[in-house]
């Protein structure tokens, strides 16, 4: 599906200028900040989310999801928390040695192919030496071709 601006209302200057408009529009936009600062200003407390100067105490938001406040209850979500994070830390850890086992299995068979056209030329260029005069030609052709097929496959 194809996106259209809505030309009957917004004319030549608008659609033009609509997206970049809307995306400087939406990058000025202030996002909020995690960060919240205390701030002592002549025996005044005040909250910002901008330092103030040297007296100044940064507090963190706690972006966790709070539990019924049990400790207990908190207990039990941290542990919950860490087993998910090692389960994903141990598949994360399971994917990339599986890449790097199809990676040296593939580098295997690279040179299995490789010492195998090596081969394949040695011998060409063997038939070529034992040719006559007749079949050298031919001999010739197989094994520049042979050693084309070893230099493209294998460098």
């Amino acid at each position: 599906m194809k996106f259209a601006l809505p030309t009957a209302h917004v004319g030549w200057f608008g659609q033009k200028f609509f997206l970049p408009c809307t995306a400087l529009l939406l990058l000025t936009c202030s996002i909020p900040s995690l960060a919240l600062y205390k701030c002592s200003v002549d025996g005044t407390m005040t909250y910002t989310d901008r330092p103030c100067g040297t007296q100044t105490l940064t507090l963190h938001a706690d972006t966790s999801p709070r539990s019924s406040g049990s400790p207990d209850d908190s207990l039990r979500h941290e542990k919950a928390e860490i087993a998910r994070l090692q389960k994903l830390r141990e598949q994360r850890e399971r994917q990339e040695q599986l890449i790097r086992d199809l990676a040296a299995r593939g580098a295997a068979a690279q040179e299995r192919k490789c010492k195998s056209l090596a081969l394949q030329l040695r011998w060409r260029e063997e038939d070529l030496r034992d040719a006559n005069l007749k079949e050298a030609r031919k001999a010739r052709v197989r094994a520049r071709r042979a050693a084309e097929k070893l230099a493209q496959e294998c460098q």
